[in-house]
């Protein structure tokens, strides 16, 4: 007897236990009323069934109590639960169940049949409880098979929630609204996070908003979006997810968040969301198949290297003064950004000079032509001298705080003093005995907002005359001797000057200066005429060169370009000028002055590449330009002369060009034609990259061969900001500021294939599909356009909606399916491509065809200490996928392992732009990379050093992509020559001939 109310009871506690468990429950305005009122007529009908049952024998009087206590505790249990029908429920069963098995004694004389009191209303609370029980809740329907039709629905609800959007009303406050109305709260900011809704209540509120949904459909919904136990849908996070967006959504997701990358030496084990300083928005998400091994890859220096390979031109538009120099050797000397670069014309090679660490302002040979100065910015100014021949570093002479930087150089006739005008607002001359580091004179030249004074020339006839020269103005100066009176206090040597008296030719800018042996001064003017001085006086104006173009001076002013360059010959006897019109002029100066001109070289290539240069134009590519325009030559910017090289000279042009001129001219270095904005390179053919320049043009370069194989304008009135090659590498796109489209087929004739305008404003990226038959654009109308390209031209797709500012990135998947874009306002999104819709959930497993974006799972440890998001401009990842590059704006490139999820990785970091680097790429068969400069308009090219196991198997790489090339393109016409067969090509011929 005792046993069996002990089980009885057991088996109460557990019904009791396993309903709390199982049942999920639901919300009622009067649970707490309908559980009490429950809880009450559970425990009348125990009572009562407990008086019928204790007149029966002793083991009925204890199944009674046991079927009280067991009753009483399920109704406890289910009522903190707020289930009072389960419970009411619950207790039915018990007492049916302990009815039916105690024994009930056979009927006889005076003791009639008895039932247990409330029967019949504990039947019928089983027979709804079994109703109910055939009505499951939605997490336990299968709903599979909806997902298409929802997919439709969705696209119905938020049509009807624009329908309802007015412009103080966005389609998130009206869908919050109608939410707000079934949960009885005041209004739409009365709905926060944590409130929850039934199904009944999602289906009372989209028949507010006017669309009626099914139960099945909503019971999708609620398995698509998540529910609680109970069965109900977090209001927000349906809200943000519909209305806003997938990668938000997640962001506003309970989840086991972690704060920065991984770090070194602790386990990479954390598979959740991960927010770091500058992805704080969106957070990423390792892939599922995340091993935590390659952390510790990432907190170790890569084993390959980069090493600068070639400087594409030279800088003409910071510098005032001539800054093309012929070493001893014959070699050219010149600079661009930070980065001094000795060319050898024989074996087309380039040698550096890397001490600056800011832009190179000026340059200047010693009388020996083997000792080099060069000026630099910065607020520590400093001038280093170094061997041209050899590239080691000599001296360096610290000009101090304020000073801003060196502007022009000059040496004295010996070599053993240095002449340097300094940025400063008094334009300070400063005399220093290089060798020994001391300073000999500092003086105050010409007031005013610096580059007021443009150049220095010294006298290497009269050791104590040297002149400073620039905007309106020109300064004789005579050196005294160490001890005179007029001696400076700072200093050994004393000095004193007078302002020169222009004349009748009229106060005008000096541009160049030369001394004569007579002691008469030539100095260059913008409108293209030589100008005599005798002593302090303007005796003369000579006619020379024509003035020229507009252009912009260092200054920012607008200004002519005429005579930049004056060089007196070692004779003594010939003057050679530069000018605006593209001609060098010889001058006979053996009479003292300057004489009658001997002969006229315009800096033109020959006559049969000039021709070959005009064919590779098409009108539909040049639209309807002045075709002779095209045949100008370039304005000259700086001369010299070559060493042992009679009547053979060097001339730099405001083209960036550096020009080997003799009887048959010829470009040896080929210049960016203006200040480059992106580089892109050819998935097919690793060699052939291209730029794309302020300027309105685009060049095609050949890696190999460091020449160009194309350069044409995009268009009146256009600058490319973008580009990007095609997988078959036979066309490219590029984008427009004026929000414009064009592509470009180079192979095997350049012309131009579509031009699509498509963007209100300026279009910042664009990127192919790995198929080639889709092209995606974005830029500042923060969406993201995706085409198809046809024969006709592009035909939109889709448009991806979602930024909240400018795009700058722009990424495809491997299989084509989704596209990844990053924002200047650091959200980092994915879109289905087809659609345009966000992804409603996280794309950590989604393979990239590239990954260019600075933002990610894969790339969070590139970022310095102290950085904001902002530092680092351009990324792209190896074709390999082991390294990464950065570009930032120190001027940096950086070389990490890939994937980078150690915060802040070690990576080896190169020199070279002085300004903000605003792109970089690697080459197809990442043997090299390509990155372009910003306000130092450099264009450099890096060769990736492999270690010692690779280098060979590069090698064969090498010789089989010579193979392909010879085969496909023999002359070298359309992609270059292979590199065993380069020579002396690289300066004549067709790659040289389409510079024109």
């Amino acid at each position: 007897m005792i046993r069996d109310r002990d089980k009885q009871q057991q088996q109460g506690r557990h019904m009791a236990t396993s309903g709390s468990h199982h049942q999920p429950g639901g919300s009622s305005r009067h649970g707490w009323r309908s559980a009490l009122a429950c809880c009450r007529q559970c425990s009348s009908a125990c009572r009562r069934s407990r008086s019928s049952l204790q007149e029966q024998q002793m083991h009925s009087s204890d199944v009674a109590l046991a079927l009280h206590a067991s009753a009483e505790a399920a109704s406890r249990s289910f009522a903190a639960c707020g289930a009072a029908e389960r419970a009411a429920a619950a207790a039915a069963r018990l007492a049916s169940a302990s009815c039916s098995t105690a024994p009930t004694p056979a009927a006889g004389p005076g003791r009639p049949a008895s039932a247990p009191a409330g029967s019949a209303a504990i039947s019928a609370q089983q027979q709804r409880q079994q109703q109910q029980q055939r009505q499951p809740r939605a997490y336990e329907q299968q709903t599979l098979g909806l997902n298409p039709e929802l997919a439709g629905l969705e696209e119905q609800m938020r049509q009807q929630l624009h329908a309802r959007a007015t412009v103080h009303m966005p389609e998130r406050v009206v869908l919050l609204q109608a939410f707000a109305q079934v949960l009885g709260r005041s209004g739409h900011s009365g709905v926060t996070m944590s409130d929850k809704v039934d199904v009944a209540g999602f289906m009372h509120a989209w028949a507010l908003l006017g669309l009626p949904i099914s139960t099945s459909h909503a019971a999708g919904l609620f398995n698509k979006y998540g529910q609680d136990v109970r069965g109900r849908l977090p209001v927000m996070v349906f809200v943000e997810s519909l209305v806003v967006g997938g990668p938000r959504q997640l962001m506003l997701m309970e989840a086991d968040v972690q704060r920065g990358p991984y770090k070194a030496g602790q386990p990479a084990t954390h598979m959740g969301k991960i927010l770091y300083p500058q992805c704080r928005k969106t957070g990423v998400w390792p892939p599922s198949n995340w091993d935590p091994s390659l952390a510790s890859r990432s907190a170790r220096l890569p084993e390959e290297r980069l090493q600068l390979e070639w400087v594409y031109g030279y800088d003409v538009h910071r510098a005032t003064s001539g800054n093309i120099w012929v070493n001893c050797g014959g070699d050219i000397v010149t600079y661009a950004a930070a980065v001094c670069v000795v060319y050898n014309a024989a074996a087309h090679s380039q040698k550096f000079f890397r001490g600056h660490d800011d832009d190179i302002c000026c340059l200047a040979l010693a009388p020996d032509k083997r000792i080099a100065a060069s000026g630099q910015l910065g607020k520590d100014p400093a001038v280093l001298l170094w061997d041209s021949v050899s590239c080691v570093p000599l001296a360096r002479l610290a000009h101090g705080y304020g000073y801003r930087g060196i502007q022009a150089l000059c040496f004295s006739s010996s070599g053993s003093k240095l002449a340097c005008i300094a940025t400063d607002n008094s334009h300070s001359l400063f005399v220093w005995h290089w060798s020994k580091g001391v300073k000999l004179l500092e003086r105050k030249t010409q007031p005013g907002a610096p580059p007021a004074v443009y150049g220095v020339a010294w006298s290497r006839f009269e050791p104590d005359r040297l002149i400073t020269f620039g905007q309106n103005h020109v300064r004789f100066w005579r050196l005294d001797r160490a001890g005179s009176s007029s001696g400076s206090a700072s200093g050994e040597i004393g000095a004193s000057s007078d302002a020169g008296v222009f004349g009748k030719g009229g106060t005008h800018s000096v541009l160049s200066a030369a001394f004569l042996p007579s002691g008469v001064v030539l100095t260059g003017s913008p409108e293209g005429a030589i100008c005599s001085w005798h002593g302090c006086r303007c005796i003369a104006v000579h006619a020379a060169h024509a003035k020229g173009a507009l252009q912009q001076r260092p200054d920012g002013m607008q200004g002519y370009g005429g005579v930049a360059a004056l060089l007196l010959l070692a004779d003594n006897q010939t003057l050679l000028s530069g000018g605006a019109d593209g001609h060098v002029l010889k001058w006979d100066v053996s009479g003292g002055d300057l004489g009658q001109c001997l002969q006229r070289l315009p800096l033109l290539l020959p006559a049969a590449a000039q021709q070959a240069a005009l064919a590779q134009r098409s009108p539909a590519l040049l639209g309807a330009g002045p075709e002779p325009a095209a045949r100008l030559p370039p304005a000259i910017r700086g001369l010299d002369a070559m060493h042992g090289g009679a009547g053979v000279f060097v001339a730099g042009t405001a083209a960036g060009d550096v020009w080997e001129v003799d009887g048959d001219p010829r470009v040896l270095l080929h210049g960016q034609p203006g200040q480059p904005s992106c580089c892109a390179t050819n998935p097919r053919y690793p060699h052939v990259f291209a730029s794309a320049a302020a300027g309105g043009k685009v060049a095609v370069w050949n890696a190999a061969t460091h020449s160009p194989l194309r350069i044409f304008p995009v268009g009146r009135h256009m600058t490319p900001l973008c580009a990007a090659f095609s997988p078959d590498g036979k066309q490219l796109a590029v984008g427009l500021d004026n929000g414009g489209l064009k592509g470009f087929e180079f192979h095997p004739d350049m012309r131009q294939v579509w031009w699509h305008k498509g963007f209100a404003s300026a279009v910042d990226v664009v990127r192919f599909s790995p198929d080639g038959c889709r092209l995606a654009a974005a830029g500042h109308d923060k969406v993201v356009e995706v085409y198809d390209i046809t024969p006709g031209g592009l035909r939109r797709l889709s448009r991806c909606v979602g930024h909240s500012s400018a795009v700058r990135h722009l990424d495809w998947s491997a299989d084509g399916g989704c596209i990844q874009s990053m924002d200047q306002a650091y959200e980092l999104l994915c879109f289905d491509a087809a659609t345009g819709r966000l992804r409603k959930s996280s794309c950590c497993d989604t393979p990239w065809a590239s990954f260019s974006a600075t933002l990610g799972f894969p790339v969070m440890g590139i970022w310095p200490p102290d950085s904001d998001g902002t530092d680092v401009n351009s990324l792209d990842r190896s074709p390999r996928g082991d390294l990464l590059l950065t570009a930032d704006d120190s001027g940096k490139v950086k070389l990490f392992n890939c994937p980078c999820v150690v915060g802040c990785a070690p990576g080896h970091c190169y020199g070279g732009h002085s300004s903000h680097v605003t792109c970089v790429r690697w080459s197809a068969d990442q043997t090299y990379a390509v990155s372009t400069g910003g306000h130092d308009r450099a264009l450099l090219q890096w060769r990736l050093l492999l270690p010692p196991s690779r280098q060979q198997r590069q090698a064969a790489h090498l010789a089989r992509q010579q193979q392909v090339l010879a085969a496909v393109d023999p002359a070298g016409v359309v992609y270059g020559l292979p590199a065993d067969r380069r020579g002396d090509e690289h300066g004549r011929g067709v790659s040289g001939s389409r510079r024109q």
